[in-house]
């Protein structure tokens, strides 16, 4: 006695695509929400490629008169003041092409699908270059810490106090740590006890995506987009104006047929931005987990 199988069946086995596709999600952007943006309508589209940001030098002291009520000349002091410039040099894009054949044939959610990731995976790039970029991103910043080590709360503070040492502002500073090192965090009391906040409805509702809670003066965001360490990964705890970016141009995609090469759908995005360190004493590079 012979029974059907799965084998003898196939060729009437039905296979259905399912329309509820699952996404593999990838990480916040987080880097570019925390530079210093103000440039930006300086060099808006058609306006060249270059800011220059006056710098100004801020004053330590003061003279004093050498003998109180009695008259004498004044002491001018001469300033040379300089100049930073932020370019906007880099272009980063995403495309796609398919036959046009496919095009019709392809299920509707695809496209869409595509598309948006296009978006996304060009911002991740500009989120990934502000942390990896050694001239002009965290890691140009001096390095302190170790890699692949929890960090401490006296790294914190020293770290911290570099900040207040430099004048840094004491509002808009962050910390951006990898998951790791969040775990790390979470064996400081003081920023356990922090995550009560959320509790008691004190979080701000300003925070932008990553924002774990806060730590002495610090918005401690977290980031999977950070640069690798030798085993670790390197963390970033500056003050807002530390570095500068524009974009000016941001993520806008285009689509259609190509004929000259076979007739093709293409989609492509791309933005056109720069980022220029600007403080470097107003951030350093954390080495951690």
């Amino acid at each position: 006695m012979a029974d059907m199988t799965a084998t003898t069946l196939a060729t009437y086995l039905a296979e259905v695509w399912s329309q509820l596709v699952t996404i593999t999600y990838r990480s916040n952007v987080v880097l570019p929400n925390l530079m210093d943006r103000r440039w930006e309508p300086e060099i808006s589209v058609g306006r060249g490629d270059t800011v220059n940001i006056p710098n100004f030098t801020r004053r330590s002291g003061a003279n004093k008169r050498s003998t109180f009520g009695t008259g004498a000349s004044l002491t001018f002091t001469a300033t040379t003041e300089s100049q930073t410039q932020l370019q906007v040099d880099q272009m980063a894009y995403e495309a796609f092409r398919m036959p046009v054949e496919m095009s019709v044939q392809k299920m509707g959610v695809y496209e869409p699908l595509l598309t948006e990731d296009i978006a996304r995976g060009i911002i991740l790039q500009v989120d990934s270059e502000l942390a990896s970029h050694n001239s002009n991103g965290i890691d140009a910043f001096t390095a302190v810490g170790t890699d692949n080590e929890d960090v401490t709360n006296d790294l914190i503070l020293d770290t911290e106090t570099v900040l207040n040492d430099n004048n840094a502002p004491i509002e808009n500073r962050y910390f951006v740590v990898s998951p790791a090192t969040r775990a790390s965090l979470m064996k400081i009391e003081i920023f356990r006890n922090s995550l009560y906040q959320g509790a008691i409805g004190n979080i701000p509702g300003d925070k932008g995506p990553g924002f774990l809670g806060q730590v002495y003066t610090l918005d401690v965001y977290q980031s999977n987009n950070l640069e690798a360490g030798t085993a670790g990964k390197k963390n970033g705890m500056f003050q807002k104006e530390a570095i500068a970016m524009a974009m000016q141009k941001g993520v806008t995609v285009h689509s259609g047929i190509n004929i000259a090469d076979g007739l093709f759908q293409e989609v492509a995005g791309f933005a056109v931005y720069g980022h220029k360190l600007v403080q470097s004493n107003y951030g350093r590079e954390v080495a951690g987990k």
